[in-house]
């Protein structure tokens, strides 16, 4: 008899609470339709926040469905204002109660040529096939933006951001999630406070010249690519990969450094790692403070310091035309530069090593060279050392090859 009771209870006490679930599962479905003409304006004031999917079709009408599931789904109000200037819905909740739990989407269809304006206090932006100005933030939740054309303008305060397939410029910006920018045509910023950023086949407009991108993550690693335009890149806290960019200026304080292609040169700065530069124009200015440095083309000068690595640079080119100075510099490593084999140069090369090194070390060199050792220990920066120095002039000595490594080899050879 027990027991029956308890098995009656509990089956009674389960109906409350599906009862009690489906009252609070309840949804409203709002549809709404405006003719309009081809570049008006939406706006958005969603002050309930709520997800958004906006697309274009070739309809000169702007088509909403809202759709509103959770307890308190009967709270929201949703207005629809009809203007000159095109559509506004706004949307709130009723009375002044807190702690509300609803679900709410917009699924709206408007002209292919349209502007966008968007205020939402929480949920994602999806917005396809439309061409216009497209401005707005979101509380939180991810922008999607695929076959845009024209201005945007677009910030999350919590959500990754993915543009794809787009002729646009503008910015669009994440406090706190990645960035994904992929074949896309124009002059567009992404910029995130703590993630990854990724610029892939991104390319500067036919026609316009002179511009500069910037980007920059306090958290997480950009790579890049950006075909013929000038590209200034920062991170607090990762790796960064350059495919193509005209002159590259890219700085981070914990991590590796690659660039690819920089026709017009190269200024790559990193705290803490390596860098790698495959083929620079111009010049190359490269420091890091614990890490190797690896030039492997470059038609122009060099700079390039490092504090505890080895240093490889290859110089291509017509030895005759433009800058050719090479100033490299090594705490603790090899260095080894390749010359073109008619560079009018003067040679300033200084090699130390400490007195609890091996002491083996050496300088080597295709190019006629004075070569000078000293003989007697010299206290200096806390160790005892001893130099070797080579100098000599190649060609008239027009360029300055100065070098300078402790505890390293170098090694200086000619090219074709």
């Amino acid at each position: 008899m027990k027991r029956a009771l308890v098995v009656f209870i509990v089956v009674l006490f389960a109906g409350l609470l599906c009862s009690e679930e489906l009252f609070a599962s309840s949804t409203r479905t709002i549809k709404k339709e405006f003719k309009v003409k081809e570049g008006k304006e939406l706006e958005l004031d969603l002050e309930s926040g709520g997800s958004l999917d906006i697309s274009g079709w070739d309809k000169n009408v702007v088509a909403v469905e809202a759709r509103i599931r959770g307890r308190d789904a009967e709270d929201v109000e949703v207005e629809f204002d009809e203007r000159s200037s095109g559509v506004k819905i706004h949307s709130h909740y009723e009375g002044r109660r807190r702690n509300r739990k609803t679900n709410i989407h917009f699924d709206i269809k408007v002209p292919e040529k349209f502007n966008l304006s968007i205020s939402t206090h929480g949920g994602g932006i999806n917005i396809s096939n439309v061409e216009g100005n497209i401005s707005g933030e979101t509380m939180g939740g991810e922008l999607e933006l695929e076959r845009i054309t024209g201005e945007v303008h677009l910030e999350t305060m919590g959500g990754s951001v993915t543009v794809m397939d787009s002729d646009v410029d503008g910015e669009v910006k994440t406090m706190g999630g990645s960035v994904h920018i992929e074949d896309v045509v124009g002059d567009i910023k992404g910029s995130t406070m703590g993630g990854r950023v990724t610029y892939r086949n991104v390319k500067r407009r036919s026609g316009k010249a002179g511009k500069e991108i910037h980007i920059s993550t306090m958290g997480g690693d950009i790579e890049l690519d950006y075909a013929g335009q000038d590209v200034r890149a920062k991170t607090y806290g990762g790796d960064i990969d350059v495919s193509r960019g005209e002159k590259v200026e890219v700085t981070t304080m914990g991590g590796d450094i690659n660039v690819d292609e920089a026709p017009q040169g190269a200024e790559v700065t990193t705290m803490g790692g390596d860098i790698a530069v495959h083929t620079a124009g111009e010049y190359v200015k490269a420091k890091t403070m614990g890490g190797d440095i690896e030039i492997d083309a470059v038609d122009g000068w060099v700079k390039a310091t490092t504090m505890g690595g080895d240093i490889t640079v290859t110089m291509v080119g017509d030895p005759d035309k433009g800058k050719r100075e090479v100033e490299l510099k090594s705490m603790g490593g090899d260095i080894e530069l390749e010359v073109p084999a008619g560079l009018s140069m003067t040679f300033d090369i200084e090699l130390a090593y400490t007195k609890k090194s091996h002491q083996d070390y050496r300088i080597e060199s295709d190019f006629d060279m004075n070569i000078e050792k000293t003989d007697e220990w010299e206290y200096k920066d806390g160790s005892k050392r001893k130099y070797i120095y080579g100098t000599g002039e190649v060609k008239g000595g027009k360029h300055l090859i100065k070098i300078r490594t402790i505890n390293g080899n170098i090694c200086i050879s000619k090219g074709k």
